[in-house]
């Protein structure tokens, strides 16, 4: 279909008759990505037993470079060349710094590891060692002590059977790490979103309101709307009015509307207090609930010390709730209604923070007996009550905030990073899948053998070795 809408299509048809719009599509790179998808399938079925036939499951990999196409429905792939041209100055002289901290960090491990032979490694047969290895069979010359010196400079740490003298080293290795992996990948991050903003504005945006900032969405909006305007009337009456006006002051204070600071009464302090303290002691329960030396002598009985707290607690963070849903009618933070607090953030933190226990006393009043994986999975909700102090310090709150001012540059580096991911996967697949590195053998098989009775890792492929010794050989990785 693409194939023959091509003569009308202004990419390729610009300037050519239809036969030329065709060819220039035949050769353009989506064209070359769904070739490269569905080619070998065609002659596979055409050509059976042949070269193609043989090796099909590693030409059905081509059809991940379908993941490419998705870069025209948001723009990812495209963009790096534009980035590295943007940030060229700076990501060449990073290059630079990697490169020589590289080759440094590369002869220090060289040296100091290649006559290691104190610490025995898994057996290692692509370095030629099958039996008491060391690290100096990794480090055996600079160009092997490349591509590992090269993995620990990101950072990662895969291989830990050093000697003291190549310890000292990688804890170097690892700090200049920082600044090896961090730099680049701050200054690519940066173009990505300067890039992205710059097409962005290109497209033409909105106007917003006064006062609007990015990320803000219909709550935000509808806050924003509500300054100045005053709380409604309860349908209840005055004395309704008053006590919600009371819950409010009690939870969150009193606001001066001249100068904007919170005056408590020591009630309210009090209170609050309270409120943080519980939130702590209850995540510390949690904690010691699960160290079993202590849940063992507290015991499990019923009204045990962690089920007296725990009751005590559901009743306080439950009047908590309730005060909130009464006070919301007076919240600009509610926007004035109890509806909408029960479904903010905080809301749903408070509720997630008493409803499973509550859950747990109706089962068991029903006769249902609670069984210790069940208790478990009652205990894990209450660590939600870590998130009430969101109360006391902003963070979880405007993250969807920052994930709204930020979907265009996340879209664009997460679709990269998923087809990076699942590429290198691929590749791992195909290049790894019969390394003798990662080969497991039954204990009757030699390691090496001979031409008559080869060993674990004489065989060129996992199949191989199964089809001669069967059932008896298998591959730890990348299977």
């Amino acid at each position: 279909i693409r194939f023959i809408g091509a003569g009308a299509d202004p990419e390729f048809a610009n300037g050519s008759n239809g036969l030329m719009a065709r060819v220039k599509y035949v050769f353009s790179f989506y064209s070359i990505i769904d070739l490269m998808a569905i080619v070998p399938f065609y002659v596979a079925v055409y050509m059976p037993n042949g070269w193609i036939d043989q090796h099909d499951e590693y030409f059905r990999m081509a059809r991940l470079f379908r993941l490419l196409k998705l870069d025209k429905y948001v723009p990812s792939i495209s963009l790096v060349d534009d980035v590295l041209r943007l940030k060229k100055k700076v990501l060449v002289v990073a290059s630079y710094a990697a490169v020589t901290l590289w080759i440094l960090f590369t002869a220090a491990m060289f040296e100091v590891e290649k006559n290691d032979d104190e610490i025995e490694i898994d057996p290692l047969p692509l370095y030629g060692c099958v039996e008491d290895c060391s690290m100096s069979d990794r480090y055996n010359n600079y160009f092997n002590s490349i591509p590992l010196t090269g993995i620990h400079l990101t950072g990662d740490f895969p291989l830990i059977e050093y000697g003291a003298r190549g310890r000292v080293i990688l804890f170097f290795a690892v700090i200049a790490a920082v600044g090896v992996v961090s730099i680049p990948s701050g200054v690519i991050a940066s173009g990505f979103a300067e890039i992205v903003q710059t097409r962005n504005k290109t497209k033409g945006t909105t106007e917003r309101d006064a006062g609007a900032v990015a990320g803000d969405d219909w709550y935000d909006i509808q806050y924003r709307n509500l300054e100045g305007q005053p709380p409604p009337p309860s349908i209840f009456g005055p004395q309704m009015d008053a006590l919600q006006i009371k819950a409010k002051e009690y939870l969150d204070g009193r606001v001066d509307e001249t100068t904007g600071l919170v005056s408590r009464t020591q009630f309210s302090s009090t209170g609050r207090l309270l409120f943080f303290s519980l939130i702590i002691t209850n995540v510390a329960a949690i904690l010691l609930e699960s160290i079993p030396e202590i849940d063992k002598n507290v015991g499990n009985a019923s009204g045990n010390f962690f089920d007296v707290f725990e009751a005590f607690s559901v009743f306080f963070f439950t009047a908590d709730y309730l005060l909130r849903l009464l006070s919301a009618r007076k919240s600009r933070e509610a926007l004035y209604s109890p509806w909408v607090y029960s479904r903010t953030f905080f809301g749903l933190v408070d509720l997630v923070s008493i409803l499973p226990w509550y859950i747990q006393v109706a089962l068991t009043s029903t006769g249902h007996v609670i069984s210790g994986d069940e208790a478990k999975i009652f205990r894990i909700f209450r660590i939600f009550r870590v998130l009430q102090l969101e109360d006391f310090i902003v963070a979880f709150t405007k993250l969807d905030n920052v994930f709204r001012a930020s979907k265009d540059v996340l879209k664009a580096t997460g679709l990269m990073a998923v087809i990076i991911w699942v590429g290198t996967s691929a590749l791992f697949f195909i290049f790894e899948a019969n390394n003798p590195n990662f080969r497991e053998c039954d204990g009757s098989i030699p390691l090496t053998g001979t031409e008559d009775e080869p060993g674990c890792y004489d065989f060129e492929s996992t199949l191989a070795c199964n089809e001669f010794y069967p059932d008896m050989c298998s591959q730890a990785f990348f299977t």
